[in-house]
């Protein structure tokens, strides 16, 4: 696999400012369960959620018999009607500081040979359920913090396919550039009231998702490590970055320019915003 260094991360920082629980969307395998065992390691509670209720089981058992953390798993289809607002009632009562939003993978399609059906599916479990779950969870971590400040973290899953359009992926590129550009606002409206934003453009790496999807004889060795990549995501939301481009595909040498600069603007604009709010 492809080698990706680790970012420091100070684990107690991260689970003072953004646990005790976190929710993660698309947490069964693959990236989202690396996210849930690095949580599980620093005493962070989980509301694991996805379709599959026996693998959320095992998989919160596991991490509560090796961590003593507490978890609930809710089965739930993300591109379902209301999928979002059931992300929020499934964490009614706990003290959540972070959502983390990890789904909406997709297979090599022609648009117009797919049909709707399925392009609607993507948006709505890609945007619908990540606005409807974000809005939730993120009015409670406003009420978390104190003398006008928010605490708590959003991460937001998206692609380097959102960085612009790819052929055979019209539908998921067009929904992760939307998860790109809406991580990055939340992070220019809420960074500096004490909740982060962070949105990742992730690499291809080696999930199950990827095994079951790629052809036969598929060349791997270029691909990422998931647990390098969402460790790294986890260290640049505790760093206050509003994003990260973990560099794949033609044009890679470029990305941590294109990361460096979008940042620039997103800053420019946080200032030149103050001039018509006051501050």
């Amino acid at each position: 696999m492809r080698t990706l260094t680790r970012l420091p991360l100070d684990t107690a920082a991260f689970r003072e400012k953004y646990g005790p629980w976190a929710v993660i969307a698309g947490a069964s395998e693959g990236t989202g369960e690396c996210y849930a065992r690095e949580l599980a390691a620093m005493g962070i509670s989980l509301v694991l959620v996805s379709r599959r209720q026996s693998a959320l089981e095992t998989l919160g058992e596991t991490l509560k018999a090796e961590h003593g953390i507490d978890y609930r798993a809710i089965a739930q289809d993300l591109a379902a009607p209301g999928a979002g607002q059931r992300i929020v009632d499934a964490a009614a009562g706990l003290d959540v500081g972070l959502y983390i939003s990890n789904a909406g993978a997709d297979s090599f399609h022609r648009f117009f040979e797919e049909g709707p059906a399925a392009a609607h599916r993507l948006v709505a479990m890609n945007i619908t359920t990540l606005i409807d779950a974000a809005n939730g969870l993120g009015r409670r971590f406003l009420e978390r913090g104190q003398n006008g400040q928010g605490r708590g973290g959003i991460i937001i899953m998206a692609s380097g396919a959102g960085l612009g359009g790819q052929p055979n992926l019209a539908m998921y590129s067009a929904t992760k550039a939307f998860d790109l550009n809406f991580a990055e606002s939340l992070w220019a409206e809420y960074h500096e009231r004490g909740i982060d934003a962070i949105g990742i453009a992730a690499p291809i790496m080696r999930t199950p998702m990827l095994l079951r999807t790629v052809p036969e004889g598929f060349d791997l060795s270029g691909v990422y490590d998931p647990a390098d990549v969402t460790h790294n995501a986890l260290a640049g939301l505790l760093a206050g970055e509003p994003l990260q481009i973990v560099p794949d595909g033609p044009g890679q040498e470029k990305q941590p320019q294109v990361e460096a600069d979008r940042k620039a603007r997103l800053v420019g604009f946080v200032e030149f915003n103050k001039t018509f709010t006051g501050g």
